[in-house]
């Protein structure tokens, strides 16, 4: 029997499951790390989604809308290529669907755009989509983010190496708080980035990344926790999709809707507009406002997020305004935390989110800094 490692996601919560992974006669079977059979999937109900890294990634026909397995092991994805007939069935009996439907959109682009102008059209647009295109636009521009953003020697990601995993357990759980009491229809998946800039960023669909140069700087898991629920804000307002659609135009939605996208010049485009541009002052607003009520909603303190930028301000200010990160995507601070403490005035007393040694943990994801 071949067996090896996989990655798995169950489609309902943000946690990722280090997983065994063995093939059997008619189906993989995805075990977890103490040897507990999680599911069964039948080679003849798997079907192969894009995966930026280039390895073998999984979903099951009837199976969790978003549930999926991902295979690095080289060795392990040609054998279940060779076991599972149906992996890239229906491809070639799409063409010409999305022949016509490429078709019908650019004559609709065209009479919309004429009559609204591209601006206008995409605030149309973005939050008429299914939610299914924001978690493929953000899967699509995950790869390109972890090729684009510099990170200190070592993983993209943090949490992996032995010393790291306690830190990458607390950020999970609290990912999921978070994630469930936002009530989207996806789990939002948070990735700590081995990154000394104090910045965040959402991608659509859901992907959080938060670097460790803010991880350093906070001062309690609910200012972390703050900053995570400001970003969930901009995945719930579509913020991102309206992003991508801005710097990557309608051929690209398409690409996305119809699953066609390729990545190339315009995914690196799109990405550096994410990850280096702000957006308006009124998106800011409103995702500080979600983040106040998504704190409250917890029974955390709505006014930490406004602490910490201040605090950031003040580091920028006196380090000559060096520490860029947040800041220069997220400006205003002051005026900023006056509207956030507003929102948050009458709040019942706080209850943290992580305890002393969780946080301490967090603190310690991406390990030894320079």
């Amino acid at each position: 029997m071949s067996s090896g490692l996989g990655v798995y996601f169950d489609g309902r919560t943000a946690r990722r499951q280090d997983v065994h992974v063995e093939l059997g006669v008619t189906a993989l079977r995805i075990i977890a790390p103490d040897g507990r059979p999680i599911l069964d999937w039948p080679f003849g109900e798997l079907r192969e989604v894009a995966d930026p890294s280039g390895g073998l990634r999984l979903t099951r026909d009837g199976g969790a809308a978003l549930a999926r397995l991902e295979i690095r092991d080289a060795a392990l994805a040609r054998e279940i290529r060779a076991r599972a007939p149906n992996l890239s069935n229906g491809s070639d009996r799409s063409v010409d669907r999305k022949v016509v439907a490429w078709s019908l959109a650019a004559v609709v682009s065209f009479v919309v755009f004429g009559l609204y102008g591209l601006p206008a059209l995409i605030d149309r647009v973005a939050p008429a989509l299914p939610w299914s295109v924001d978690r493929r636009m953000g899967e699509a521009l995950d790869g390109q983010i972890r090729l684009i953003l510099p990170v200190r020697r070592g993983s993209f990601a943090c949490g992996d190496g032995p010393d790291e995993r306690d830190g990458r357990a607390a950020l999970d759980a609290l990912g999921e708080r978070l994630s469930g009491a936002a009530s989207l229809p996806f789990p939002v998946t948070i990735v700590a980035v081995r990154s000394d800039i104090p910045n965040a960023l959402a991608l659509p669909g859901g992907p959080v990344y938060l670097f460790d140069g803010l991880i350093a700087r906070a001062q309690s898991g609910d200012e972390i926790a703050g900053v995570l629920a400001h970003e969930i804000g901009h995945v719930a307002a579509r913020d991102g999709a309206r992003r991508v659609l801005q710097a990557g135009g309608l051929s690209f939605l398409f690409g996305f809707v119809l699953g066609d996208f390729v990545g190339g010049g315009a995914a690196v485009a799109v990405v550096r507009a994410l990850s280096e541009a702000s957006y308006s002052r009124g998106a800011e607003s409103d995702a500080d406002a979600y983040s106040v009520r998504l704190m409250r909603k917890l029974g955390a303190d709505p006014k930490a997020l406004g602490a910490l930028l201040t605090r950031l301000a003040g580091e920028d200010k006196a380090d000559g305004g060096m520490v860029f990160g947040y800041l220069a995507s997220h400006p205003d601070a002051q005026a900023r935390r006056r509207a956030i403490d507003d929102a948050a005035a009458g709040a019942p007393p706080a209850r943290p989110l992580m305890d002393g040694p969780a946080f301490a943990a967090l603190k310690r994801i991406c390990g030894a800094r320079a």
